[in-house]
């Protein structure tokens, strides 16, 4: 029993994992013990605590059991080639020398091959990851929404997967401890009802509702993204200083931040931003396409228990 929690017995399964440079789906035995019962929900999914007796190190994980019995077995699957192509934005993010560094972390699908599917299809499949510890925080959703703490990472990943896409996908739905995210969702601009990952994409809606609540920060100005909305650049968090922000003279503008004293960073290559009609920068009233979910929420919740 951990935090509460009762675990079944040790049970076989198949472990599928994606490798995002292949392309490839690959397969091999594990066994688990998985919670007895949901500690947390989210729009879609019931999610449960999981050990992966495979691991060699840490063995506890998260296991999301969609709320729909009918879905799609595909759908897990899916998920898990979009969070890893979320990742390959973050390693090609990551290359621009921003001041933090951000990841996410690696999904599976795991089979439970002695339990059956919700609707008695096949066997029980569940997207599994690593248990993220300490302080989750949803920092975006997938229409709009800004968390509390508004932080200047998050947001400006966000709009570089946009420009650096030339407008054919944002990612959104940022959330996680500190800059190790989970559980994201990307738009696709594919065309009118042409949705390209799954049911919390709202295509070029849902970009518009991010760039109505965006405002440009200093990463953003750093990695040379146009802005596309005529919202004021915001103001505190990491201040930066690229190189040809210095005076003439050669001297420098004194400049501190929340984080300490300013820092400074090698010119980023700028990255040309798609146009998009924002009106005035205000949320766009759009009617949510048939089939798509607004993810008000947290999909899942990473806690920590105490040993």
């Amino acid at each position: 029993m951990q935090g509460g929690q009762s675990f079944s017995s040790p049970e076989p399964a198949i472990k599928h994992e994606y490798n995002s440079v292949t392309k490839q789906w690959t397969s091999k035995p594990a066994t688990v013990s998985m919670g007895t019962r949901s500690f947390q929900e989210g729009t879609m999914r019931h999610v449960f605590l999981l050990r992966d007796h495979s691991l060699s190190g840490d063995q506890e994980c998260v296991a999301k059991l969609s709320k729909f019995p009918t879905e799609d077995r595909r759908t897990y699957f899916s998920e898990v080639e979009m969070q890893c192509q979320c990742q390959e934005l973050a390693t090609e993010y990551n290359r621009k020398n921003p001041p933090k560094k951000i990841q996410f972390v690696t999904p599976c699908v795991m089979e439970l091959t002695k339990r059956r599917a919700p609707d008695n299809r096949g066997t029980l499949l569940l997207g599994v990851e690593p248990m993220l510890r300490g302080n989750y925080v949803k920092y975006s959703n997938n229409f709009g929404f800004v968390g509390e703490e508004d932080r200047s990472t998050p947001a400006a990943f966000s709009h570089y997967t946009w420009c650096s896409s030339q407008g054919k996908q944002l990612v959104c739905d940022i959330q996680g401890v500190g800059d190790r995210y989970t559980d994201p969702q990307i738009h696709s601009n594919a065309g009118h009802n042409n949705f390209l990952y799954g049911k919390g994409d709202m295509g070029i809606d849902g970009i518009r509702q991010f760039f109505a609540s965006h405002r440009c920060n200093a990463i953003c100005q750093f990695l040379g993204l146009a802005p596309v909305n005529n919202k004021s650049v915001k103001s505190g968090g990491t201040v930066l200083r690229r190189p040809d922000s210095i005076s003439s003279t050669g001297s420098s503008h004194s400049s501190h931040s929340s984080e300490g004293h300013a820092r400074y960073y090698p010119k980023a290559l700028a990255v040309t931003c798609p146009p998009m009609m924002m009106g005035q920068g205000h949320a766009i009233p759009v009617i949510v396409p048939a089939g798509r979910r607004v993810l008000v929420g947290p999909r899942i919740s990473h806690v920590a228990f105490a040993p």
